[in-house]
This record gives structure tokens, sequence and C-alpha cells, in this order.
């Protein structure tokens, strides 16, 4: 494939194979005004167990160096080497994703990356329409250079954040075979969740709004719901709700895409096992009765997602949601009074349903 060489980085030199392959490096960002491109040296069963593999996982990398993003992309473009072709889950927030993620990779078949930072920094600069590094070239590399030959799972199952969800029509377009989860839940229950988090994550989601407002044509077609500056806390999370779901319908089609399937976080949280089971065929692999209970073991489901050592399961989870339900009644209703018209105007959750996880 490659004859013995050493490929210069920022701080030492690497092979080629090992830079390529080995699941020891993380791509992890890039600069596109310096041309390079950052790894991260980690371990594999750090990035297995660690909830999130963005920014707030950097501090736990071993090394970290940076090499030049063209010759990065011309060594990846010139091997014959077969990668493991990588599945995807989308979602607009607190639908229960990383528990999902942390599922799927319990099973030998599936190597969970949730929420890997390059994806958010291509988000981030398709946003801003700034050149993105080599073209158009960049997303389909970078992808690649994530799916490697993990030791404790075929298949990389790619859990993007949901900032990153205006990448969807990038997917479908160049990785048209790859199948594609997009996880969300009805208004109501987006509504509670939001109430659950904290004044630092709720006060994040007027930018939000802004973001996916940015990504589609939302705000044209309902524009006097599209200004975020003059709406509550609760018609702020609902526009959040109502743009992620129009762009997602907007990103897929109307044609039935075989690989695109819906799953509303609810199914997942009455049904683990079925749910599982379900989304493994979609992902291509058939489980058997031992690995659906591993991946629905309750040590994984009935602990909290982004706290392993917490004990967290549905009940709680029903608990904690009533309550907010019984607090905050009054602006529940308000807020999917508000939001409601548009979400029938345009039928999205008829599609989010026709378009839901096959048996």
């Amino acid at each position: 494939m490659f004859p013995p060489m050493l490929i210069q980085a920022s701080d030492f030199r690497v092979t080629v194979p090992a830079l390529l392959f080995e699941p020891a490096f993380l791509v992890a960002d890039f600069s596109p005004d310096r041309k390079l491109t950052k790894f991260l040296v980690v371990d594999e069963s750090m990035l297995d167990q660690s909830p999130f593999i963005d920014i707030r996982f950097e501090p736990l990398a071993q090394a970290q160096f940076w090499v030049e993003t063209r010759q990065l992309f011309d060594l990846e473009g010139r091997h014959d080497v077969a990668r493991p072709r990588p599945a995807f889950i989308f979602h607009h927030a607190f639908v229960c994703s990383t528990l999902l993620a942390r599922c799927l990779a319990r099973s030998d078949a599936f190597f969970s990356l949730k929420e890997p930072w390059i994806l958010r920094r291509l988000a981030d600069v398709k946003r801003a329409g700034a050149p993105v590094p080599e073209g158009n070239e960049a997303f389909v590399k970078y992808l690649r250079l994530l799916c490697r030959n993990f030791r404790s799972g075929r298949l990389p199952v790619i859990k993007a954040t949901n900032v990153a969800n205006n990448l969807l029509p990038d997917v479908l377009r160049h990785l048209p075979e790859q199948p594609v989860l997009y996880l969300y839940s009805d208004l109501e229950s987006f509504l509670v969740s939001n109430l659950k988090k904290t004044a630092d994550t709720q006060g994040k989601m007027p930018g939000l709004a802004t973001s996916f407002l940015a990504d589609g044509d939302f705000a044209r077609q309902y524009p006097r719901m599209a200004d975020a500056s003059r709406l509550s806390l609760l018609q702020v999370c609902a526009l959040v709700w109502l743009a992620s779901l129009y762009n997602f319908r907007q990103s897929v089609g109307e044609r039935a895409n075989p690989r695109v399937a819906t799953l509303d976080a609810q199914d997942f949280l009455d049904d683990p096992v079925g749910t599982l089971g379900r989304l493994s065929r979609h992902f291509g692999h058939q489980p058997d009765a031992a690995d659906l209970q591993r991946m629905a073991d309750a040590g994984t489901i009935g602990t909290h997602a982004k706290e392993p050592t917490r004990a967290y399961g549905a009940l709680q989870r029903r608990v904690e949601m009533d309550e907010i339900r019984r607090r905050h009644g009054r602006e529940i209703a308000d807020a999917m009074a508000w939001a409601e018209p548009a979400a029938a105007a345009s039928g999205m959750m008829e599609f989010m349903q026709s378009r839901r996880l096959a048996a």
C-alpha cells in the first residue's frame, strides 16, 4: 500500500498507515487559514466510554498534533484499503441520543462515535459560508478518516451533534448508500426537557434557533415566528423543534428513501429491546437474543447516559417530566398553542411518522 515512510507532524513524525488507519489517531479539527488538520492520540476504551468526543474530550487525549491538510488528503486518496462504512444518527437534542449510542456500542457490531468535533467544525464553516479547506473534498475525506477498524466494534455509528444537522444533505448526497436515523420527540416532551435543563443550557437556545433558521427556508415560510429575540423561552424552544423537523423534511425530500428512518425517542424508552433490534437491522446487523440483551443491559439503560456512574432510568425520568408538567402546565400549553398551527400546516409530524423505523 505505502512504502515505509513517515509523515511530518507538528511535533514528531508518524507512519502513514498509523495516521490513516490506527484507532489511536482521531481526526479532531482543522484550520482553514493554516491549512492544517488536527489529530488527537487517544485510547480506544476512553473513546468508547466518553459521552462526547468534542472539545470536552480533548483534555483526555494522550497527545495532539497537526499535519498538512493537502498532504493528508492526498494520502487518503491514494490507498485502496476498504474502510468500515458508517451509519449516522442525527437528532434535534434532548432525545436520549447519547443513551441510544451507548446501547449500540455494547454490541460488537457497532462502535459509537459520539458527536465528533470535526463534524461540528465542518457544520460551522458551512453555515458561515466560509471556504472549506480543499473544497468539498473535505467533508468526505474527514468522514473517511473517522472510520477506522476499531477493535471493539466493526461498524462506526457516527452520532452528530444537533448543531451539525446541516450536514445531513451532504451525507445524503455524498454517501447515499449509508443508513441514517433521525431521532426526535413530540413537541411537549421537547419543551419539558428544556425546562429540566440548567439556565446556561436554556440560554443557548436562541442562538441554536438562529442557526437552524439559517439552514433552511422556515423563516421565509413563517416570518412571524422567526424572530427569536421577541419570543419567550418556551417559544424559542418550540421554534428550535419546528425548524429542526422542517429542515429534516427539506433535506430528505418527499420521496421515500429506505436508507433514512426516523425514531420517536419515547418508542425507544418504552421498548428498548425492540427498538435496538429494528435499528440494528436498519444499520445492517442482524442481532441475536444475546446481542440484544447486551445492548439493553440494565447497567446501560438504567444509568445516566452522560454520567454512567449515576443510576437513572425510565421511571425516574417519567417522574421528573410529570413534575415539570404539573409546575409549568400553563406555560407549556401556551407555547404548544403558539407552535402547533405551523406544525399542522406543514404536516411535519405525519412526515416523521411515515418514515418511522420499520419492524
